[in-house]
């Protein structure tokens, strides 16, 4: 009976992670298609050049360049459409569905894993960021493998896994710098429930090994700390941004747009979720207490740090998608606490009352269906969502009424970026250097790889009868008679014009 046992967990921990990874991916692939927006942009952009430029102009940007360096590779293989592009990162949240299947699994056992895993494949925020052309899903791959790593590491000693652990730090900050944090998250636990002293000399040296795996790119990374001092696309930290984190983790909705039955939903699921951990944690082993705090720190820790760091003096440096990771992994920890309430509450029977044990089956169906029904919603919410861009929209509207060869125009650098990926043959997307400015380091791509750049524009207009001019429609002014073109486009008029809430395209003709 035994080893009938073990073969069906064996059986098990083969299907049940590849079928959730299956889930996320499919789930992943409804929003593919959608338009890229400026950060996407410049990701396709960067990675137009070789590996040299791209180390090059990531040292002037804000971000390492690991995650570039695989779009490349990918790129290289499946090609640089947006479908293409954005697979890589399903690809990596797949990987990382599969490998967190294991490490649950090495903490409470493969039916607890099953179901956690299952949660965690429908994360909206892992579902979301596993639809962009950027680095989270990257990010969570080697925060989960780092986890599994040291788990393995502190739990064998066996120095390979202590090498392997300094190797995934090291790739992490090669990734994204603020990876830093679930990597003092790590020490927390390390300290803390594993009771391990941080002078311990094989614990020092792994950390001693990541950092010199991180030196060649410590000159840029302080050069880049100095220049940018805070994003200014980062708002600042208040009350509202540490709802709305808890409600996008959940349901992926800001708290501005979160209406007042929401409000009552997400309160329900977390003091739920909140019950069933608090009434399980008693009834782990020694080995899922461990576990069961690790994924809660991991949870916790990393935003709670991050907008601690944000808190003046500091500046601003909290968004929700840099600890992707976090919210992802709170769909773990509750479906740990739904799984192990599934454990528990059916088999107390026996020692309670008819009346506990229904109030304990009620509660776990509403656990069940508060917490399926919300990720329900939050999936619908990420594939309905107002995206940044809609440039894609924008172009093929032009090419549909549009002559083959008449250039299309953008209105700026910004619109440049997002449309110039949509540019083809038949509706080629041209930039002018009157138009195209290099305001911030992340454009400096622009003039490197000078790509459908305009130089000459005199030159270039002169031999163009008919011209689109694409810009933003809130660059609009309300009252449209008092709209003129750029003095570089004078000598057009415009003759017709597609129009919706995001793009306005301008037909211009001499």
């Amino acid at each position: 009976m035994a080893s009938e046992e073990k073969g069906k967990a064996k059986i098990l921990s083969i299907i049940i992670p590849v079928a959730c990874a299956i889930i996320f991916m499919i789930l992943c692939m409804i929003g593919l298609r959608n338009s890229i927006w400026f950060d996407e942009s410049y990701s396709a952009y960067l990675i137009r050049g070789n590996f040299s430029d791209i180390w090059s102009l990531t040292a002037i940007d804000v971000h390492p360049p690991f995650y570039y360096f695989c779009l490349k590779i990918w790129s290289l293989i499946f090609g640089t459409s947006d479908i293409a592009l954005r697979s890589m990162s399903v690809f990596f949240g797949a990987l990382s569905i599969i490998f967190m299947f294991h490490l649950l699994k090495h903490w409470f056992g493969v039916k607890v894993s099953s179901v956690a895993t299952f949660f965690l494949s429908l994360s909206p925020m892992l579902i979301r960021y596993g639809q962009e052309m950027r680095m989270y899903t990257l990010v969570f791959l080697i925060v989960v493998l780092a986890t599994y790593v040291l788990e393995l590491a502190l739990d064998t000693k066996k120095t390979r896994y202590f090498i392997l652990y300094a190797v995934l730090i090291s790739l992490g900050m090669w990734t994204q710098y603020l990876t830093a944090i679930a990597w003092i998250t790590h020490i927390i636990y390390y300290m803390t429930t594993r009771r391990g002293k941080i002078w311990d000399k094989k614990f020092l040296a792994t950390y001693a090994l990541a950092a010199a795996l991180f030196v060649p790119w410590i000159p840029f990374f302080i050069k880049q700390t100095n220049s940018v001092q805070g994003g200014f696309w980062i708002p600042e930290l208040s009350l509202s941004t540490v709802v709305s984190y808890v409600s996008e983790s959940l349901i992926f909705k800001d708290a501005g747009n979160t209406s007042n039955w929401l409000v009552i939903l997400l309160l329900a699921v977390i003091s739920a979720v909140i019950f069933a951990a608090v009434k399980i944690y008693k009834n782990f082993k020694a080995s899922e207490k461990h576990g069961f705090l690790f994924l809660l720190s991991l949870v916790a820790l990393p935003p709670i740090i991050l907008m601690l760091l944000s808190v003046p003096p500091f500046k601003p440096i909290f968004m929700s998608r840099y600890v992707t990771y976090a919210a992802a992994l709170a769909w773990a920890l509750i479906g740990v606490a739904v799984a192990k309430k599934v454990c528990t509450s059916p088999h107390t029977s026996v020692k309670n009352s008819r009346l506990k044990v229904a109030i304990n089956v009620i509660f776990f169906i509403a656990l069940v269906f508060l917490t399926l029904g919300t990720a329900i919603l939050g999936i619908v919410n990420v594939e309905n969502r107002e995206t940044e861009g809609h440039a894609k929209q924008a172009v093929l509207a032009i090419s549909t009424v549009s002559e083959s060869g008449t250039p299309i125009i953008p209105f700026d650098e910004w619109v440049y970026y997002d449309t110039v990926f949509y540019s083809t043959g038949e509706h080629p997307v041209y930039g002018l250097s009157s138009l195209v400015d290099i305001p911030y380091d992340s454009f400096r791509p622009i003039e490197h790889y000078k790509y459908n750049m305009i130089y000459d524009d005199e030159t270039f207009l002169a031999n163009q009868h008919q011209a689109w001019y694409i810009i933003k429609t809130s660059e609009l002014p309300e009252d449209m008679s008092e709209f003129e073109l750029p003095d570089i486009l004078k000598d057009y008029r415009i003759t017709t014009d597609i129009s919706d809430q995001y793009y306005t395209s301008f037909l211009l003709e001499k």
